[in-house]
Parts: C-alpha cells; sequence; structure tokens
C-alpha cells in the first residue's frame, strides 16, 4: 500500500512539472487570433521591466541617430518572454498607414536597425540577412543580424514582420544559444494565426 502511494506522489510531481514547462497562449490583436506556444522556462517578462527595455532603446536610437522618436512611432507590445540575460521572445505592432509602401517601410526599419545596433557597438562585427520565412502557412519577412563581439561572444536577432489588416506585427527574437534560437524559431513555425 505505502508503495502504492509512494508511485502515485511519483507519477502526481511528473505529471505537475511537466504541465509547467510549456505554456500555450493565444493572443488577440483586434480581429486577428495568434495561438503560441512559450517554449520552456520562459518566463514572461512585467509590462514595466519590459517598458524600460523599450526607453533604453529608445534613448540608444536618439543618441546615436540625433532623431527624436514621435509617440507615433512607438510600437505597442503584445508580449515579452525571457530566459536568462540573452534568450527573448518578443511581439509588438503598431498601425500600419496602408498608403506607405511596405516593403520600402520594412527595408528603411531593417537599414535603421543595423546602422543603430553598428554605431552602438562600434567593436562589433555585424552581419545580415534578410530572408522569407513562413509561420502557420503564412509568409512574414525575415531580417537577422548576427553580432560577433570582440570578446568572442555571438549574439543573434531575428524580427519576423507581416501586415495584418491596418497593423504590421513584428516578432522579435534574441539568443546566444543556438540550440534555444531553434527552439525559439519551431514554437513560431508551429503557432497558428485565425
Amino acid at each position: 500500500m505505502r508503495k502504492r502511494n509512494f508511485i502515485t506522489l511519483i507519477i502526481g510531481f511528473i505529471l505537475l512539472l511537466s504541465c509547467n514547462k510549456e505554456e500555450k497562449t493565444t493572443f488577440e490583436i483586434g480581429d486577428l487570433k495568434w495561438s503560441l506556444t512559450i517554449p520552456e522556462n520562459f518566463k514572461k517578462v512585467p509590462e514595466k521591466d519590459w517598458d524600460k527595455v523599450k526607453n533604453n532603446g529608445i534613448e540608444t536610437y536618439e543618441k546615436v541617430t540625433d532623431k527624436n522618436v514621435e509617440n507615433k512611432d512607438i510600437e505597442n507590445t503584445i508580449f515579452a518572454y525571457k530566459k536568462g540575460k540573452f534568450h527573448t521572445l518578443e511581439s509588438n505592432y503598431k498601425t500600419f498607414d496602408k498608403s506607405e509602401n511596405y516593403l520600402k517601410s520594412n527595408k528603411e526599419l531593417n537599414s535603421v536597425t543595423y546602422e543603430t545596433l553598428k554605431k552602438a557597438m562600434p567593436n562589433t562585427e555585424l552581419d545580415s540577412i534578410s530572408s522569407k520565412q513562413l509561420i502557420s502557412g503564412l509568409e512574414f519577412d525575415s531580417f537577422e543580424i548576427n553580432l560577433n563581439y570582440e570578446n568572442g561572444e555571438k549574439l543573434t536577432t531575428k524580427s519576423f514582420r507581416r501586415i495584418f489588416g491596418d497593423k504590421r506585427i513584428s516578432i522579435n527574437i534574441l539568443y546566444r544559444n543556438k540550440a534555444i534560437g531553434k527552439i525559439l524559431i519551431e514554437s513560431l513555425e508551429k503557432s497558428k494565426f485565425e
């Protein structure tokens, strides 16, 4: 009897642990519903903490470019998750003026991102690539920057963008460990847009 209770307790504990590994979440952005499984051990970043990250990014951009960021240019955060210091999964949206040329706007955004990082980290080698990525059967524009630091550290940042109605959705990942980067990309590829 005691052995059976112990086994039941162990099975219950294992089931409890397995429930905490991944979190399937549905986000609603206007008419859009997006279901995504957050990878294991990624923790939701509180809004106030993520606002600090965004503000630091805006300050760096303004310092490096001598340009002011207007409120209309600030993106709305959908979510932000982190695992340690160097692994992030974040998404945001911005109302997109359909009179603008999306491809030109996207190319300019990629260029500004690259140039801002290059000026902010002059001793870091950067290389980038633009491509297309299928997520939930939909084509997204992808932009990847590989950062190679002087001390041998490497980071990769990858953005996926697409227009849905009047909104440009951006999904951004940052990773140091390639295996974690692969998990993040697989999670995105398996996500569902309705």
